[in-house]
């Protein structure tokens, strides 16, 4: 049966530095996601919305406290099962796109899922049908430098 809660944080604390040069980055964080939910991180500059998704995904570690993805607690898990559990259960849609230039739209597209072990006939079906979705079913051979800004953020 699946974590009735996507995210579970208690009482995160994100800090860099020592002494009397260590900075606070995150204090305390208490959040909890249900399954299905949607929530934005809304926040000022330099706020740690950045740092706090990087630990949700278990990119980075917190300083102290507790997160769990889908069930699973990240402190307790090694790089390789934190890996998994992203292809698995996290994507991202980063201010800078983050398209391989070498790669046309649908390799892009496509490369999640081969590196989630899809076979390649189904992973490119399903990319070409989310492009074709997206207004992009005339530029699946196209490369990022050959897309609009708006075209790459759909890519992405």
């Amino acid at each position: 049966m699946p974590a009735e809660n996507s995210v579970e944080v208690h009482r995160l604390r994100k800090s860099v530095g020592q002494g009397e040069h260590e900075l606070s980055i995150l204090t305390g964080v208490e959040l909890v996601v249900k399954r299905g939910e949607t929530i934005a991180l809304i926040g000022e500059s330099g706020s740690g919305k950045s740092t706090l998704l990087a630990i949700l995904a278990g990119l980075d570690d917190g300083s102290s406290g507790e997160v769990s993805l889908v069930g699973k607690p990240l402190h307790q898990m090694d790089e390789e099962a934190r890996a998994q559990l992203r292809a698995q259960h996290v994507g991202f849609v980063f201010q800078s796109f983050m398209l391989i230039p070498t790669l046309n739209a649908l390799e892009n597209v496509e490369l999640p899922a081969l590196l989630r072990g899809e076979n390649s006939g189904q992973s490119k079906a399903g990319a070409k049908a989310l492009l074709e979705q997206l207004g992009l079913g005339k530029r699946l051979d196209h490369l990022p430098a050959q897309l609009s800004g708006g075209e790459q953020q759909r890519v992405a």
